[in-house]
Order: C-alpha cells, then sequence, then structure tokens
C-alpha cells in the first residue's frame, strides 16, 4: 500500500514538472513562429486540451470496463508517449552561435573567485545571480505584473474546482456516470470555440486582451451562480457546462497573451511565473472547493464561491488597463 501510494506521487510529480516544461518552451516558439498574430495562433494550439476534455471521459470509462483502472492507465500513458515524437519535429527558425570571444586581459565568468572575498559578498554575489535569473526585479519593475500573476492564481483555482467537480456534481444531482461524464464533452466544445474567438478578436484589434478578459470573468461568475438553480434540468446543466467551458477557453489564452507583453528578455519568466501560479492555484482549487463540499454536503455552495472568486477575477481584471502593457498584435490591428 506505501508503494503505491508513492509510486503515485511520483507519477503526478514527474506529470507536473515535464508538463510546466512543455507548456512554457511551446508557448515561447509559438511567439517566434506567428509574433504577428500570436494570439489567434495561441489559441489554436490550445484547441487539443479541449478536444481531449471531449473524447477522453466517455473513452476512458469504456476502457475502465474493459480494461479496468491498469490498463486504462497503460493505454493513457501509450497515448501521452507521442509527446516526445511531435516534440522532436519541432525546429527553431535559425541557430544562433552564441559565443562570444574574450578579449585579452577581460575577466572570464568562470574565473575562480578571489580568495580573500568574503562570505556575505558570495552570498550576495550568488543571491544576485539567482534573482537575475528568476527575473525577481519584475514583481518591482513590471507595472501590473504581481496583479496577473494574481488573476493567474484566481483562474488555477477556479480551473481546478470547476473542471473536477464538474461530474462529480451532475452525478450528485441523479444523472448516471454516462450523462454525467458528457458534460465534459460540452464544456470541451465550448472551450474550443472560445479559444480560438478570443484570439481572433484580439489580433483584428476589436478587443483588447485586459477587457476580454474581464468580461470572460464575470460572464464565468454568473454561470457559477446560475449552477444550483439549473440543477433540475440535465439540459441547463450542458449549457452552463458549455458556457463555462467557453469562459475557461478564453480566459486562459488570455493570460498567456498578457504575460508577452512584457519586455522581450523577461517574456520567458514572465509565462513561466504565471504558469507556476496557475499550476499552484489548480492544486489548491480541487483542495478548497473539496472541503466546501465535505463541509456543507451541497455542490451548490462550492459553485456559489467558485462565483464570487470569478467576481474578483473580473474586477482585478479591469484595474489591468492602466498597467499592463498593450498587446503587439493589437497595435498592428489599430494602426
Amino acid at each position: 500500500m506505501l508503494f503505491v501510494k508513492y509510486s503515485l506521487f511520483f507519477q503526478f510529480v514527474s506529470q507536473g514538472f515535464g508538463s510546466s516544461i512543455m507548456q512554457t518552451v511551446s508557448v515561447a516558439v509559438l511567439l517566434q513562429y506567428f509574433p504577428d498574430n500570436f494570439a489567434f495562433m495561441n489559441g489554436v494550439s490550445l484547441i487539443g486540451g479541449p478536444v481531449g476534455m471531449m473524447i477522453v471521459p466517455p473513452v476512458v470509462q469504456q476502457l475502465i470496463q474493459l480494461y479496468d483502472w491498469r490498463g486504462a492507465l497503460a493505454l493513457l500513458g501509450a497515448m501521452t508517449a507521442n509527446y516526445c515524437v511531435f516534440a522532436a519535429l519541432v525546429r527553431p527558425l535559425r541557430t544562433r552561435n552564441s559565443y562570444t570571444p574574450i578579449a585579452d586581459g577581460e575577466p572570464s565568468s568562470s574565473t575562480n573567485p578571489l580568495p580573500n572575498e568574503s562570505l556575505w559578498h558570495k552570498l550576495r554575489q550568488t543571491f544576485g545571480i539567482i534573482s537575475d535569473k528568476l527575473c525577481l526585479q519584475m514583481f518591482v519593475d513590471e507595472p501590473g505584473f504581481v496583479t496577473l500573476l494574481f488573476v493567474s492564481f484566481l483562474d488555477g483555482i477556479l480551473f481546478g474546482g470547476w473542471h473536477i467537480f464538474l461530474i462529480p456534481n451532475a452525478i450528485a444531482l441523479g444523472f448516471n456516470e454516462t450523462r454525467s461524464s458528457f458534460l465534459a464533452t460540452f464544456a470541451g466544445f465550448g472551450t474550443i470555440l472560445g479559444r480560438v474567438l478570443s484570439g481572433f478578436l484580439i489580433d483584428q484589434g476589436l478587443l483588447q486582451a485586459h477587457n476580454l478578459l474581464a468580461v470572460s470573468s464575470f460572464l464565468l461568475a454568473l454561470v457559477c451562480l446560475l449552477d444550483p438553480i439549473a440543477a433540475p434540468s440535465y439540459e441547463a446543466v450542458a449549457a452552463l457546462a458549455t458556457l463555462g467551458g467557453f469562459c475557461f477557453g478564453v480566459i486562459f489564452p488570455l493570460l498567456i497573451v498578457l504575460s508577452v507583453n512584457f519586455p522581450e528578455k523577461r517574456i520567458v519568466s514572465a509565462l513561466s511565473w504565471m504558469f507556476l501560479f496557475t499550476g499552484f492555484g489548480a492544486s489548491v482549487g480541487g483542495f478548497i472547493i473539496g472541503w466546501l463540499y465535505d463541509v456543507t454536503g451541497d455542490y451548490g455552495v462550492a459553485f456559489c464561491t467558485m462565483g464570487v472568486i470569478s467576481a474578483v477575477m473580473g474586477m482585478l481584471s479591469v484595474t489591468l488597463r492602466p498597467t499592463c502593457f498593450p498587446c503587439k498584435t493589437q497595435n498592428r490591428a489599430l494602426d
């Protein structure tokens, strides 16, 4: 039993570590390939997630019935191995020689430190290097960066809580497992539409990213608050699942678009921090919403809480207007 626990822990940690690196690098590569219409291509590149959301839950239900949990997980692992194949197909647009000869007499970065340096000086130098690599100065220098990270954290809470308890909520309402699992399909359809539409609106200069983020957050708040009212009707719950998926389909790509609006040398760091806060929020969100259900025994309270969190996220998104850098693709469309 202990071996199983450690195996699951290692599985989740390694999966999260690999997914986070892959997500950050894929966005950075996409920005190099499509600098002029990044918002739209970013949304298109993220369609695979909702497509999987539509297909995987019903398929997994059948796999579990045919091969039990172990066989189903083995088949999903084999499907995931295709990441390596597709990643190997990505090629840089150009190669650069990063080597720069050091002139005579110029100190090298690999030069050993002087023996008379104090321990305090070494610690300050080490911290300076770490701070430079992590771009900690962004928290002070870049307007709106802290607000954007907090919005990302709240989005992670909503994403984790809503997606984890969408199907259990339907089962608790009395719908069978098959109909409940198809709610993920409806949510996936809405997410596809949101990811394509959001990038198109931004690249065409019809809306600005922070305004669209605020509107989507308020709409998601309405979806969550209406969940207890729509509970008796499967059609109403399916419509809310589609609309909720649409909101999430708009919000997450917009967080990426807003993160790349910082200076070029800090874009990868900004993306990394954004993904970190979003991932941490998703981890916390499942715990918080699950705890609320354990305490109240009512998913309606949990979904109403998510509605309040989404409304707060919308209000914070409005404050990004005077502080965030304008999107480059928007500027080209508006010129």
